[in-house]
C-alpha cells in the first residue's frame, strides 16, 4: 500500500511590512477596548495579513509546481488603504479593510491561474482584501474611526498554516516582490 503523502497546509498573503504590522495592531488593540469585543480572540500581531487565496492541503508535489509557476507572475505593486471595518456574522469575524486596485486584483487572477494549473478544480471566492483581527466576536455595533493605513503592497507570499494548541502559527514559506 502506497504511503499517505505528507501534506501542507498553503495560502498566498499580502504580507505587512513591520510598520505596517504595528499600525495594524495599533487599531486592533483600539478595538479591544470595545465592550463587545472584550471576549472576541485577538489574532496574533505576527498572523496579521490578507490571504488572497487559501489552498488548503496540498503535496510536495503541487508545493513544488505552484512555486515555479508563481516565480512567473508579473503584477504591479501598489498602495491599499485601510480605511474601514466589517464583521462577518456567519464566521464571527471582525476585519479590517480596503476597496481593492485593478493592480491587486491582476495579481489575485494571476496567481489563481497559477493555482489552477496545480490544483484541478480550485476556484477562487470573492475576494475582499481584509485582515481578520478579532475571532469568536459578536458584533461590535459601532467601531469608532481609526486614522487610515497606508499599506505599500510591494510582495506576495506563499504561507503555511501550522496548528497549535495556543492557536495557528503562519510561516513564511516565499515571497515575491511585485513590480
Amino acid at each position: 500500500m502506497a504511503e499517505k503523502q505528507k501534506r501542507k497546509r498553503l495560502f498566498l498573503a499580502l504580507w505587512p511590512d513591520d510598520i505596517t504590522r504595528k499600525k495594524l495592531a495599533d487599531v486592533q488593540k483600539k478595538l479591544g477596548k470595545i465592550d463587545r469585543l472584550k471576549t472576541a480572540k485577538p489574532v496574533a500581531v505576527a498572523n496579521l495579513h490578507i490571504t488572497t487565496h487559501f489552498l488548503g492541503a496540498v503535496t510536495d508535489e503541487v508545493h513544488s509546481q505552484l512555486d515555479a509557476l508563481l516565480s512567473e507572475v508579473k503584477a504591479q505593486s501598489s498602495t491599499l488603504v485601510i480605511d474601514r471595518w466589517g464583521y462577518f456574522p456567519r464566521a464571527k469575524v471582525l476585519w479590517l479593510g480596503a476597496d481593492s486596485s485593478t493592480a491587486l486584483n491582476d495579481l489575485v487572477e494571476q496567481t489563481q491561474s497559477c493555482i489552477q494549473q496545480c490544483i484541478e478544480g480550485y476556484e477562487q471566492k470573492r475576494f475582499v482584501p481584509h485582515v481578520t483581527v478579532f475571532r469568536k466576536a459578536r458584533h461590535p455595533m459601532e467601531v469608532d474611526s481609526f486614522h487610515p493605513i497606508e499599506w505599500n503592497i510591494d510582495r506576495f507570499a506563499l504561507v503555511e498554516s501550522v496548528t497549535h494548541p495556543e492557536g495557528p502559527e503562519y510561516r513564511v514559506l516565499r515571497e515575491w516582490k511585485l513590480s
